[in-house]
């Protein structure tokens, strides 16, 4: 698996849009993908989380150190959801996340099916957020075996 590292390389939401454009071309092969610190905020979630539900091959997406938000992560989620979305590990570590966004995390940790590495760290979950996540994870139907 050869990753894709954009890290810090000023993408930005309308250069995530063009890359999720081709992240749902059928003969995109791309397993793994970064691209953190780029300022990417809730503006180009609808666009990755439609990559994510078509993609056949992406398994790893690091958007860790980016500015998503509890509104482009209820996008994402949506996707998770989505039995097609391949995502085995996922990195929404600092982003600006917050108790508003975990139930949607909760509902696409019950029902995916491959994503089994999760990280959520140096965000602002407070009492609620941390208890539903909890609850989740203890769950059966829930697969994460690594959550940081």
């Amino acid at each position: 698996m050869t990753p894709r590292d954009l890290d810090h390389d000023n993408v930005g939401d309308s250069g995530t849009k063009v890359l999720s454009a081709a992240l749902r071309n059928p003969d995109c092969k791309i397993q793994a993908l970064s691209l953190s610190g780029n300022d990417l905020t809730d503006a180009c979630a609808e666009d990755l989380a439609s990559a994510l539900s078509t993609n056949r091959s992406l398994i790893d997406l690091n958007l860790g150190y980016n500015k998503l938000g509890d509104s482009g992560v209820k996008l994402l989620s949506v996707a998770l959801r989505n039995p097609d979305c391949k995502i085995q590990k996922l990195d929404l570590h600092d982003n600006a996340l917050t108790d508003s966004c975990a139930g949607d995390l909760v509902s696409a940790l019950s029902t995916n099916r491959s994503l089994i590495d999760l990280d959520l760290g140096t965000n602002e979950f407070g009492d609620s957020g941390v208890k539903l996540l909890s609850v989740a994870l203890r769950k059966l139907d829930c697969k994460i075996h690594k959550l940081q």
